[in-house]
């Protein structure tokens, strides 16, 4: 009878401490992104503390700031899952939203030129040499994979010879860059993701 006891107590020992394992395990883990997942990132929205777009309210703590929040599509109007969108805040406060093209590899590093201006932009070494991404209309974006490298890139307004600003980016395999250009000038962000909206 000792022993049954005795048992019974270590089974229920085990099971409490495995139990106590298995939460500390699960909170290690982010949550598990929805099969119609697309992700959103704001840009030039310092100082609000939320935004509204497609449907649904985004909270815009410092935490996420011009990261990728990932979000069902389900919960957004007119945007289809899978899509990357980048909305970005003018001084006066008109939303420009571009949508950016499916990344395909991750042995490489992918650069994204976005470009919220009203000229047409480039991507080149920095001396304007040679061309890493070309003629990006306004309102659009364009990514191109690269090895992964330490270089000095500029982004050029095309046919000028002097860039609008330059970058000296160290490049590590999978890492993806994006170069945002608005009226402010030219941002430089690695991009990250944010915890899933909700």
């Amino acid at each position: 009878m000792k022993n049954v006891d005795l048992l019974a107590k270590l089974l229920a020992t085990f099971l409490i401490t495995t139990n106590s394992v298995i939460a500390d395990d699960n909170s290690l883990y982010a949550e598990a992104l929805p099969n119609d997942v697309s992700f959103v990132r704001f840009v030039g929205f310092d100082g609000q503390s939320s935004v509204k777009f497609a449907g649904l309210k985004f909270d815009l703590s410092a935490n996420v700031a011009n990261k990728y929040i990932p979000v069902s599509a389900a919960k957004l109007s007119g945007v289809v899952a899978g899509t990357y969108i980048s909305i970005l805040r003018n001084a006066d406060g008109v939303f420009q939203i571009i949508d950016e093209a499916k990344r395909s590899s991750q042995s490489k590093v992918t650069l994204f030129l976005v470009n919220a201006t009203e000229k047409v932009l480039e991507l080149r070494l920095a001396d304007g040499s040679v061309a890493v991404i070309e003629n990006v209309d306004p309102a659009t974006s364009a990514l191109r994979e690269v090895n992964p490298v330490a270089i000095n890139l500029g982004v050029f307004e095309r046919g000028q010879g002097a860039p609008l600003a330059t970058f000296d980016v160290v490049m590590q395999r999978g890492q993806n860059i994006s170069f945002i250009a608005d009226e402010n000038g030219i941002l430089f962000i690695e991009n990250e993701f944010a915890p899933l909206a909700k």
